[in-house]
């Protein structure tokens, strides 16, 4: 039986098989019409699961390489010349003329030079998704079922909640305070729920700016590791602090890291990717094959053109200056306001006067022509504070964000009743 070589490659099992086949096609060690061991007998000898053998047919096939027959098997391709033999066996099963040494190259480039220095991941752990929410999404399902609890801070993302809902998931909030999650309410929280996995944002968390400190991070690694916990880490925000560090490497072997360009770069090209241990990344490849196949190797490309040649650098860092000078805006207008931010951040969390509800104040403020976010879309569970999340990047230019602001400041005002308690 012919068996791959995987000595030295590097990437996900499914992808360094395909590589093998393809190496192997090149070399004439497997030639034309040649059948494939059966999916379970090589997952057997190579001591992987049927469904990576399955991707990697599946791969082999979308480079050109194979083509699969139901109850045959899967055979080497042959190559035009021999494809117009009488006695050849030509595959019209899959609607799609594809030029396959172009893309295999290019998903190489993309890999290997341009996004692994971005995120400094070795190849093997990292998958690419079609933006953070997609990473987010498959990092989920491979770690849960339906019906599992996720911990998550008692403030979330809101894109958090709605993925939770669609796969079935409960989620449990976890106090926080300046920093973020508190240790002791995860421990208590791990306790109470038997939860296994952790939804958390330990750099400029979203909705409140929190950061966690060096001490914060070691306290919560520390109790992911007392209870065996998954954490799902999302640094869509990291960037704003790279002074700060994830809390990834303190427990690479239990943390699924996401992010995407989207809002370092561009936003309309979607690109994200996981960052996860071998055994959890070929899930999440799993889930990523289900939902999409492969994300656009042609946008990719191109909006990863921008980190070989320094744009991607020059966009993050003028992202950070700017954010920088419209945090300075929103202070001086915001005077007063008792507003829960980083100067860092894109954001800022307005807890509002007591004579305003959050609903109330999101529709005075539309009233007036400025679109916020209201708490309950942040909150896990039904209460929720008397607060608001302003978004400072939307308005194009700094002025538009000080009439915007303006407008806000004369919301406030407009109720002249005394405050109650802030809940």
């Amino acid at each position: 039986m012919w068996l791959p070589r995987l000595e030295g490659r590097r990437g996900p099992k499914y992808r360094v098989i395909a590589d093998a086949i393809d190496e192997d096609v090149q070399n004439g060690a497997l030639r034309a019409g040649m059948k494939l061991p059966p999916h379970r007998d090589l997952a057997d000898h190579l001591g992987v699961t049927v469904t990576t053998i399955t991707r990697a047919y599946t791969e082999a096939a979308r480079r050109g390489l194979t083509s699969g027959h139901v109850g045959r098997g899967t055979f080497i391709r042959g190559t035009e010349v021999e494809d117009s033999r009488g006695d050849s066996v030509i595959d019209m099963t899959l609607n799609v003329l594809m030029p396959d040494r172009e893309v295999a190259v290019l998903e190489s480039r993309l890999f290997q030079r341009r996004v692994l220095p971005w995120l400094a991941a070795r190849p093997e752990h990292v998958a690419l998704t079609a933006g953070a929410q997609h990473a987010m999404a498959t990092a989920i399902s491979a770690v849960t079922r339906p019906g599992d609890t996720v911990l998550a801070e008692e403030l979330t993302y809101s894109g958090m909640k709605r993925l939770a809902q669609h796969l079935h998931l409960k989620v449990r909030g976890v106090a926080m305070d300046a920093e973020g999650l508190r240790p002791d309410a995860l421990d208590t929280a791990c306790r109470a729920s038997r939860a296994r996995v952790l939804y958390c944002m330990p750099r400029l968390q979203n909705p409140t700016s929190a950061i966690m400190s060096d001490k914060r991070r070691r306290q919560i690694a520390s109790v992911a590791t007392k209870y065996r916990l998954t954490v799902i880490e999302d640094d869509t925000y990291g960037f704003h602090a790279p002074e700060a560090s994830p809390l990834m490497p303190l427990i690479p072997d239990r943390t699924i890291f996401v992010t995407s360009l989207s809002k370092s770069l561009f936003p309309g090209l979607r690109l994200g990717c996981v960052v996860a241990p071998a055994p959890v990344l070929e899930r999440v490849c799993d889930a990523i094959h289900a939902t999409m196949i492969m994300p656009s190797p042609i946008g990719a490309d191109l909006l990863c053109g921008w980190l070989e040649d320094g744009t991607a650098a020059r966009i993050a860092e003028w992202k950070r200056h700017e954010t920088t000078a419209r945090q300075a805006i929103a202070r001086r207008l915001l005077e007063g306001e008792r507003l829960q931010t980083n100067l860092a951040s894109p954001h800022v969390w307005m807890h509002l006067p007591g004579r305003w509800t959050s609903d109330e104040f999101v529709a005075a403020a539309r009233a007036r022509g400025v679109y916020v976010n209201a708490s309950g879309g942040f909150a896990v569970g039904d209460q929720h504070p008397r607060a608001v999340r302003l978004c400072l990047g939307t308005p194009r230019t700094r002025a538009g964000l000080e009439e915007a602001l303006t407008r806000i400041v004369s919301a406030l005002a407009d109720r002249a009743l005394p405050d109650r308690a802030v809940v």
